[in-house]
């Protein structure tokens, strides 16, 4: 539009053009005319070119912009991760007025009046000129209301009150948690904050009650494997329906969780999603297999005093992960509640406790038994309940297989820690078991180091002066799966026999005409990894400001560790030199 020259008016801008220049040039007034290049971006939808036009707006001069970097920067809202805060900081100290009118059909319309008399639309006028407010003027029919709507974020920014009434605003208000993207902290976000800040909607007229939120937790983008941001023009996008056909919901849901670091993007790979269907299946197997061994106990009574060191080790690491969990949920890292509850139960319950209890469970002793699946049920009714906000449909459905509730797991409480505090050497107890699950893991390790199946029945023969440990020799023959597992506190092993320094002793592998080139080369190995282990740990104790400033208990740890490392490599070497 050209009112003020009419030959220009309602022409095409291409052709005004023409039309311009060709005045120019009647007047006089046009010095030359040079073609050049130049790069024009292209409308995706109209594929015309985009320039840019002068036009007069709305704008909005931001309120409180102090006081919601201060409500950041003292706490009062929490970032996750916080190193948004810079970013947040950075806008509101550089903040430039808000242009809030955009010429589009849809959306709330601009509450501004002008006098019909007047140019419509036209933001330069004076005074009682125009109205501005919710309701048109007395006599709306010698007026024209502003054809511009809102900025959409005009309404948005008023989001965390307004959807809700009074009495649920003063339940509910501040809200407790936002979970957004980091690309819209200036557009939704801070806009949020000062809101509240500016119009007060809390219980009283202190900052506290008026912020929009305590917490903000900004999510990571998924990506594909090369770092690209997921689209249909690129066709990068896998399909959630046909991954869910392929892995579960269940799968894809934990999977997905599980490799996502908190407000960090992450590159996909189906592979991963694979993990998360293994370990629902894994799940599935021993719940599976504990429902074999007859119905499941809702409350299980737990006797600290009868239950094996196994299941002792069990609890405590439940405890532990409880706390880890707890832990993590508070600083919004969904991934370690993941990966602690991944490792738990792949590793702690099902590769050592099951396996350990087998030994019971499989046995003559009926009380044994029944103290291990109480075991089983306990730690098991906590799983599923840990695990249900990332599994839902898989935990729902062995709880109701377990007959753990009557009613649905959602209605469950989250499990609570068992005291062990009360139990007799605890500490030495769990100490013991660490060491026969090193020494079955160095056994284990011997045997593939050897290119043995792991189905062949061995014997293994322990070199140690450990005592304790002859009341679970089932248990070691059980996980070694070994024909058998001899202690010999003097055993004189033949050159060439494999054999591995554990913290019970020394573990040999008795295997005919062992290979000597290949045990050498593997001992050679250890003693390596041993020697740099022991040089990291002694520039450590050599470093005085480690010794002066770390805990007395962190020093006293590298120590112990120092000496242990010693005799193994002092073991280790014997036993290289009896190969020579």
């Amino acid at each position: 539009n050209c009112p003020a020259v009419p030959e220009l008016d309602l022409l095409d801008r291409f052709k005004a053009r023409e039309k311009a220049a060709e005045s120019l040039q009647a007047m006089g007034a046009l010095a030359k005319t040079e073609a050049y290049e130049n790069n024009v971006g292209f409308s995706d939808r109209s594929d015309v070119p985009i320039e840019p036009r002068i036009s007069e707006q709305w704008f909005l001069r931001y309120p409180k912009t102090k006081e919601a970097l201060a409500v950041v920067r003292d706490n009062l809202i929490r970032f996750f991760p916080p190193h948004w805060e810079k970013v947040y900081a950075q806008w509101l100290e550089n903040i430039r007025d808000w242009c809030i009118s955009r010429q589009v059909w849809w959306g709330h319309r601009i509450p501004a009046w002008y006098r019909k008399a007047q140019i419509p639309s036209s933001k330069s006028q004076n005074g009682e000129e125009i109205h501005v407010g919710i309701n048109p003027p007395a006599d709306a029919e010698n007026w024209t209301q502003d054809s511009d709507t809102l900025d959409t974020w005009f309404s948005s920014w008023l989001w965390a009150y307004e959807t809700m009434d009074k009495e649920t605003r003063k339940k509910f208000y501040p809200t407790s948690a936002l979970v957004t993207a980091p690309d819209i902290i200036f557009f939704w976000v801070a806009r949020m904050i000062i809101a509240g800040l500016e119009f007060k909607p809390g219980k009283s007229d202190s900052v506290e009650d008026n912020i929009a939120f305590r917490d903000v937790y900004f999510t990571g983008l998924i990506r594909d494997k090369l770092g690209r941001k997921m689209s249909k023009s690129l066709g990068n996008s896998p399909d959630p329906l046909e991954l869910i056909d392929k892995y579960g919901a269940d799968g894809l849901r934990f999977g997905l969780m599980r490799i996502a670091p908190r407000g960090q993007d992450i590159r996909f790979d189906e592979k991963q999603i694979e993990e998360g269907r293994n370990f629902a299946t894994k799940l599935w197997n021993v719940a599976r297999f504990r429902q074999m061994h007859g119905p499941s106990d809702v409350a299980p009574k737990i006797d600290k005093e009868a239950v094996s060191i196994y299941a002792l080790e069990l609890l405590a690491r439940l405890n532990e992960t409880i706390d880890a969990i707890e832990a993590a949920y508070r600083e919004y890292q969904f991934n370690t509640v993941a990966q602690r509850l991944y490792d738990f139960v792949w590793s702690d319950y099902c590769d050592w406790f099951v396996e350990a209890a087998k030994t019971e469970i499989f046995g003559s002793d009926e009380a044994q038994k029944k103290s291990a699946l109480a075991v089983m049920d306990f730690v098991l009714s906590a799983i599923l309940r840990l695990l249900h906000p990332f599994m839902p449909y898989i935990t729902e459905e062995l709880w109701s297989l377990l007959d753990f509730g009557k009613t649905s797991i959602q209605f469950a409480l989250p499990p609570e820690k068992i005291r062990l505090d009360d139990v007799p050497e605890l500490t030495g107890k769990r100490r013991l078991v660490s060491a026969l699950y090193q020494t079955i893991q160095a056994g284990r390790n011997l045997r593939a180091e050897s290119k043995l199946p792991s189905n062949r029945k061995i014997r293994f023969i322990l070199r140690t002066d450990e005592k304790l440990i002859s009341s679970q020799i089932s248990t070691l023959t059980r996980l070694l799966n070994a024909e058998e597992v001899e202690l010999d506190p003097k055993y004189q092993s033949p050159a060439g026999n494999p054999v591995a320094v554990t913290p019970l002793g020394e573990i040999f592998l008795t295997v005919a005409a062992a290979d000597r080139a290949g045990e050498r080369q593997r001992l050679d190995k250890e003693i390596t990894k041993i020697e740099v282990e022991m040089r990291a740990v002694e520039e450590k104790l050599g470093n005085k400001s480690f010794v002066d400033r770390a805990p007395a208990a962190i020093v006293e740890e590298h120590r112990q560790r120092l000496k242990a490392f010693s005799v193994q490599l002092e073991k280790l070497k014997h036993a290289r030199e009896g190969l020579n």
